[in-house]
């Protein structure tokens, strides 16, 4: 299981005891990468798949899902094992 310094509902940091708060951050890891625009990210620019960005745009659910295995997959996370905890609600005008 990942663990890594854990962040709250609005992206700041938690401090337990004085110290970073460390727990499991998978969920957390994958949440970020897909609000990522590509460019943000300074050790990894092509990293981010910009879901926001898509929010009222004429994406369909196929290249949806393309871009989110492929912004996963380049940070090493397994797609097959994480598509059952990712859901899009993406309301298109």
């Amino acid at each position: 299981m990942e663990q890594d310094i854990v962040l709250d509902e609005n992206d700041d940091l938690i401090f337990e005891d004085g110290d970073f708060k460390i727990d499991a951050s998978l969920t957390q890891d994958v949440g970020i990468i897909l609000r990522l625009n590509q460019g943000e990210l300074k050790s990894d620019p092509l990293l981010g798949a910009s879901i926001i960005r898509l929010v009222n745009s004429s994406v369909d659910d196929d290249e949806l899902q393309t871009r989110i295995k492929l912004h996963l997959q380049r940070d090493g996370k397994d797609y097959e094992a994480l598509k059952k905890y990712i859901t899009l609600n993406i309301k298109k005008s």
